[in-house]
């Protein structure tokens, strides 16, 4: 888990102050050390020790904070998430293997309930034109059987003009199925990755009627790593599109109570 450099390590014990499992013990000329048994892997000690003591050996170097490059303007921010919107017009343009990548590198960085670090990712690509046939068939099965005519009638739509854009994948080609053991921490990575799609001028859409198509077929349940213990969150679809936006959307005000 966590190694503390005894040659590097101040004393200053503000790793200890972090810990959230009291993992960090201090030795007798006082150092610290990290008790393995108690770690869950964090990774708060690296980034609280000032002097780069505690590292995680098999994991990626930890960057150095850097104001210009860290911080978020909060108004900014804020107006990012207002602007983004649910694209269901997709030009069939591909993103890049490294646009996905940046995708994956949102979902990871996303928290997770104790540090499981459980989401997982499977990104539809080369794969995606023989798996929609698949993915259009669970979901007409799936309609049929909650008697859902409207969307049933989609499918019929589909299977007369399976060349044009259909009303499950809008003309997209790609697609993230995002499982996890809890549903918050799937819930959460995808979030991320459709700021960052839109950070990276792509089109993102939540497509919870792909995943409950998936959800509802044993072969693709274990095409995509469906199991009891692993939930599908949902499907981020993804690509180019031509929409342009001018302006944000109305919201309506939160719903809080200041107590």
């Amino acid at each position: 888990m966590v190694d503390i450099n005894p040659a590097l390590c101040t004393g200053c014990g503000l790793c200890k102050e972090n810990c959230a499992v009291h993992a960090i013990v201090r030795n007798e000329d006082g150092t610290y050390r990290c008790n393995r048994t108690w770690c869950f892997g964090c990774g708060q000690c690296v980034a609280v020790c000032p002097v780069g003591a505690p590292s995680m050996p098999g994991l990626e170097a930890p960057i150095p904070y850097a104001p210009g490059t860290f911080d978020l303007d909060p108004d900014t921010l804020l107006n990012a998430m207002r602007f983004r919107r649910s694209i269901r017009s997709f030009t069939g343009e591909k993103a890049t293997r490294r646009e996905l990548e940046l995708l994956l590198d949102a979902g990871r960085c996303a928290p997770t309930s104790s540090n499981s670090q459980t989401v997982g990712f499977t990104v539809l690509d080369e794969e995606f034109e023989a798996m929609r046939p698949k993915i259009w068939k669970a979901f007409a099965r799936h309609a049929q059987e909650q008697g859902r005519k409207l969307l049933y009638r989609r499918y019929e739509n589909y299977l007369a003009h399976p060349e044009e854009p259909d009303t499950l994948f809008y003309g997209g080609n790609q697609m993230i199925v995002v499982t996890s053991e809890r549903p918050v921490d799937g819930g959460l990575a995808l979030a991320n990755m459709e700021l960052m799609a839109h950070a990276l001028g792509l089109g993102a859409l939540y497509c919870g009627f792909a995943a409950r198509a998936i959800d509802s077929d044993p072969e693709l349940r274990e095409y995509f790593g469906v199991t009891e213990k692993r939930h599908i969150d949902s499907c981020l679809i993804t690509g180019h599109t031509n929409l342009k936006f001018y302006r944000t959307a109305p919201r309506n005000p939160a719903r809080a109570e200041w107590r």
